[in-house]
């Protein structure tokens, strides 16, 4: 299950595991981009079977939908990717109350009710995989134009850790996923505030293919490698580490 399936890192995920035989179930908003991906995953030709079903993340009742649906198509789900996001970015004193709203309802709430939603099905079969994917700035914040971004995802990542503790005596397994500095933004939409035009951060669309592939290419490590900090830039591994440890495992004795 990838939400936010429909284009970037969701997307570039979903056909990853695709390629690894998995049965895709792609959710998004965005009917004609979930659609595309699901149509890319079976020219593969690699997966048994993979669904599109439209879904809003920032809405209770959808998710709920979601859950029943995907499971009465598949029969189980075995790992949750939430990748669906939004950007916001911009001068802070600019940014209303609103657009914080509308992002914090995507990218903290949106995995918030996908991750709680799924995991009842998971403790009762006692497997399963959780996946929340987190920008670099929710991790080490720094850039001044992107705070209520990054405070959506430094809220999602201590969510994980909680999640993750939650999870271990259930046998399901809790991962949070850092694309890293240097990756394109998750978040399909964008608003900014006093910045005159979103700032692309010079990645063209080919390169950016090949990032988001490469990204994928990461994340399918840890779920075959099961671990809790999943990082895309191993460059960034060491620091990302130290302050975002396993909680899972207690303190050195």
């Amino acid at each position: 299950m990838v939400t936010g399936g429909g284009s970037g890192l969701g997307r570039a995920v979903a056909k990853a595991m695709a390629r690894q035989g998995a049965i895709i179930v792609v959710a998004d908003f965005d009917t004609p981009r979930m659609d595309r991906t699901v149509s890319e995953i079976l020219k593969l030709g690699t997966s048994e079977s993979a669904i599109a079903l439209s879904t809003d993340v920032r809405s209770d009742s959808s998710v709920r939908s979601l859950v029943r649906d995907s499971i009465k198509a598949m029969g189980r789900v075995d790992i949750l990717v939430n990748a669906a996001g939004v950007l916001l970015q911009g001068k802070l004193e600019l940014i209303s109350t609103k657009d914080w709203s509308w992002m914090l309802d995507t990218n903290l709430l949106g995995a918030v009710r996908t991750s709680t939603a799924f995991l009842p099905h998971m403790t009762e079969r006692g497997s399963g995989h959780i996946v929340n994917a987190v920008s670099y700035g929710g991790l080490a914040p720094a850039d001044p134009m992107t705070v209520p971004y990054d405070t959506g995802y430094a809220a999602l990542a201590t969510f994980t850790q909680a999640l993750a503790r939650q999870g271990k005596d259930k046998g399901v397994t809790v991962s949070l996923f850092c694309p890293g500095s240097h990756s394109p933004r998750i978040g399909q939409n964008t608003r900014s505030r006093g910045m005159g035009r979103w700032l692309s951060n010079g990645v063209g669309v080919d390169d950016g293919a090949r990032m988001f592939d490469q990204l994928a290419g990461s994340l399918i490590d840890g779920l075959h490698h099961p671990r809790f900090l999943i990082v895309g830039d191993p460059a960034e591994a060491a620091a990302l580490h130290a302050r975002w440890a396993d909680p899972t495992i207690g303190p050195p004795k």
